[in-house]
């Protein structure tokens, strides 16, 4: 189901955590059909299997260089954030504990990647004393190089929810309520490594709340939740960075014909072709598509219900939260399917995913290692 994206301060203790995280032994992706039966499943967070801190080579694509399979990102409710490949048998990898060589803290959460996976944008408890207790926006080089919270002004900023950042990681699009409605969006750039003063986007907005954002791959728009109440969010929004422009996309009047005109439209993103991907919930909750031009959206796989949170792969993917694998145990489990809707598969059997926001980017080994053959084959990621 569609959760609430406004957080609570976490009560775990974090710090018990260990540098390696303990997951299920029985097997991280199933392939499975919408409608078939799945295998039984093994014990959640069960097992004896490590997980490697950091480990790229783990994550170099596999089969041929043209294969971009990008990868996901995502938060569990325990305050530790992860990314893990879009390939069936992947492991996820444990930002939190990497981060924990930059930077003392925890507290992370709504980790999200710069398309082009060069740059990683969270909330955190790290990189500034006056993120302790109160989590702060943080940017980390997207090989986990380097991280810092952001300064605008030498200010700390505290979103509330997650944040979007652009491919070059000089543009950073997150929610706060520092505007004139209960929540709207605001953009900080940086320029010659400093950071400049928020910019409000949502000024020309009739909504009270604005959340969950996603940049286009050029940086000049910004997709959004936009609703008159905090939860459920009744429509998509979209404007351009620069705060300008500013659109209603779709409404929750705006379903398809036979469909009730109330309903809830969630986690919106850019697919490669302009096309954008939602959660809809006009009686169900399923992924949509609005096409390029078109003003009436389109299932695109009506078999997975109580389907949620998408996010595109840069092969054009989508990734989601899916509660109801046959035989599974109705948590938010990562799935992987193709454009299309077919050749689905759960990512992660038995991992309740925190349904605060998924993020799909490219690997950043694979452009730092892979893209100049990719580019020598005429191959366009």
């Amino acid at each position: 189901m569609i959760k609430k994206t406004r957080l609570f301060k976490f009560a775990a203790a974090l710090g018990l955590l260990s540098a390696l995280l303990v997951v299920p032994a029985q097997g991280w992706a199933q392939a499975i059909s919408a409608g078939a039966s799945a295998a039984a499943a093994g014990p959640h967070l069960g097992g004896e299997i490590t997980i490697s801190v950091h480990d790229d080579e783990q994550y170099a694509p596999s089969g041929a260089p043209s294969n971009l399979q990008g990868y996901i990102t995502f938060s569990l409710n325990d305050g530790t954030v992860y990314r893990i490949q879009a390939e069936a048998g992947a492991t996820p990898e444990n930002i939190s504990t990497a981060l924990d060589g930059l930077s003392a803290g925890g507290g992370d959460v709504q980790l999200n990647s710069s398309p082009n996976g060069q740059w990683l944008a969270l909330r955190t408890e790290r990189f500034h004393a006056d993120c302790v207790g109160w989590d702060c926006l943080a940017l980390v080089n997207g090989d986990l190089s380097a991280g810092e919270a952001v300064l605008a002004g030498g200010a700390v900023i505290h979103p509330e929810g997650m944040p979007a950042v652009s491919n070059d990681g000089d543009l950073i699009v997150y929610p706060a309520t520092d505007g004139p409605h209960a929540q709207d969006l605001f953009a900080v750039r940086r320029t010659a490594g400093v950071w400049d003063a928020p910019v409000l986007l949502t000024t020309a907005s009739t909504y009270a709340y604005h959340d969950m954002p996603a940049l286009s791959a050029d940086g000049s728009k910004v997709l959004m939740d936009c609703s008159p109440e905090s939860w459920p969010s009744r429509a998509i929004c979209e404007v351009d960075t620069t705060g300008t422009g500013f659109r209603t996309v779709l409404d929750q009047a705006d379903s398809p014909p036979g469909l009730p005109d109330t309903g809830a439209l969630h986690h919106p993103d850019y697919a490669a072709d302009g096309s954008i991907l939602f959660e809809g919930d006009w009686g169900g909750e399923l992924i949509w598509r609005l096409p390029v031009g078109e003003s009436v959206p389109v299932r695109v796989n009506a078999s997975y219900t109580n389907d949620n949170s998408p996010c595109v792969l840069p092969d054009g993917r989508i990734a989601s939260l899916w509660l109801n694998r046959p035989g599974g145990p109705g948590y938010h489990e990562i799935k992987i399917m193709d454009a299309d809707g077919s050749n689905g598969f759960v990512l992660l059997l038995n991992v309740d995913v925190f349904d605060v926001g998924l993020g799909c980017g490219m690997l950043s080994t694979y452009r730092e290692i892979y893209l100049p053959l990719v580019t020598r084959n005429a191959v366009t990621p």
